[in-house]
């Protein structure tokens, strides 16, 4: 399958654009290296006990209008993977959807198990959760190890993860795991997937995986936003993740913990201190298209750098808007679900013009 033209003319458009018109504060764009553990104790720098820590955005690497350079930013090229083909008669299950009630954020439903053998893909592990089109789905590689046997839950989105629970002025307030951004989607914990003993900040890394969320347009559109092209042109429609350590302690969910980009959960291809407590706080640019487009083609979420087709890289991420999906190539095992911006975030006029124009000339 290969990317439009259209498509191309929009990534292209907007990559620039924001690229021009984003701010990155000075000494922002030197990447230290590759990280594979926590960066720093969150039991001790936590928005609880530490909040003037995560206030300060020179604490971290702020990289989303980044620009490979293989002399300075080398840790972006440095973890790939191929994926392999779905088992024959492997199919996604329906999973059981449960109320999480005001914010019981541990309440998923009877897990989905899935047994993947020993040189066996893990393409084509998913669930169906029962709301219209919504669905979560795995491509992968083989499974390296022993045999695993992978659970998938989903859970209803909570009243306090909803619209009417954001808070567009001050962000998070420690009432609830969202902020100014609502979810779209209900909430899938896949486990088992792990190669690796759980770090201290509660993630399990994985080998890389692709993961593809389906939302529904009705569930998209009561979020008020604006369109899911210029929702993710201007990086405010994603696969999010939910960090359960930013309060201090990943071993239980607080409203102190907070929803952020799947990819910053991410071990390989990152900077040290990403910035794991904000929405936004990225590196690259979304994708615009499928994921089979991305998987089929060269292009990757990083201007400039590219990979061969058929591979993956983690901390690529994008979305179709045709398709009413979002997808991210991660390396751990946690809490997913569709995050939007009900646009409050500053936009590209620019950007905006040619993509209403473009969508247009679509229909």
């Amino acid at each position: 399958m290969s990317i439009s033209p259209l498509k191309l003319a929009i990534s292209a458009f907007a990559l620039v654009s924001i690229a021009q018109a984003a701010f990155i504060p000075p000494g922002q764009l030197i990447a230290p290296g590759l990280i594979t553990n926590s960066d720093f104790d969150w039991a001790t720098t936590n928005v609880q006990n530490n909040l003037e820590y995560f206030n300060n955005d020179n604490n971290f690497f702020n990289g989303r209008n980044v620009v490979f350079n293989e002399n300075d930013h080398d840790f972006l090229n440095a973890k790939k993977s191929v994926l392999t083909s779905k088992p024959i008669g492997r199919e996604r299950k329906a999973a059981a959807l449960v109320s999480a009630g005001f914010n019981n954020y541990n309440n998923f439903g009877v897990a989905q198990s899935f047994s993947v053998g020993r040189n066996t893909s893990f393409t084509g592990l998913g669930v169906d959760t029962g709301n219209g089109s919504e669905k979560f789905e795995i491509f992968g590689g083989d499974n390296t190890d022993n045999e695993k046997t992978v659970t998938m839950q989903v859970r209803e989105k909570s009243q306090s993860e909803s619209y009417g629970h954001h808070n567009l002025t001050d962000g998070h307030t420690g009432n609830t795991v969202i902020g100014h951004s609502p979810l779209v989607s209900n909430v899938m914990r896949v486990h088992g997937m792990g190669i690796q003993a759980t770090s201290s900040d509660g993630r399990t890394k994985t080998n890389p995986f692709a993961l593809e969320a389906t939302y529904n347009q009705a569930d998209f559109e009561s979020t008020f936003s604006l369109t899911e092209l210029q929702e993710l042109i201007n990086g405010c429609l994603f696969l999010g993740w939910l960090n359960t350590a930013i309060d201090g302690n990943p071993n239980d969910i607080t409203g102190n913990d907070r929803w952020v980009h799947a990819v910053q959960g991410n071990f390989d291809n990152m900077p040290s201190n990403p910035n794991r407590h904000d929405e936004h706080g990225v590196i690259g640019n979304a994708y615009i298209g499928t994921l089979q487009e991305y998987i089929d083609g060269t292009a990757t979420s990083i201007p400039g750098l590219t990979k061969l087709a058929g591979e993956i890289r983690p901390g690529d991420h994008g979305g179709d808007p045709d398709s009413n999906t979002v997808w991210a190539i991660v390396d751990h095992n946690s809490d997913f679900a569709v995050v939007p911006e009900t646009s409050t975030y500053a936009l590209f006029a620019g950007v905006l013009a040619l993509a209403t124009v473009l969508l247009r000339r679509r229909k």
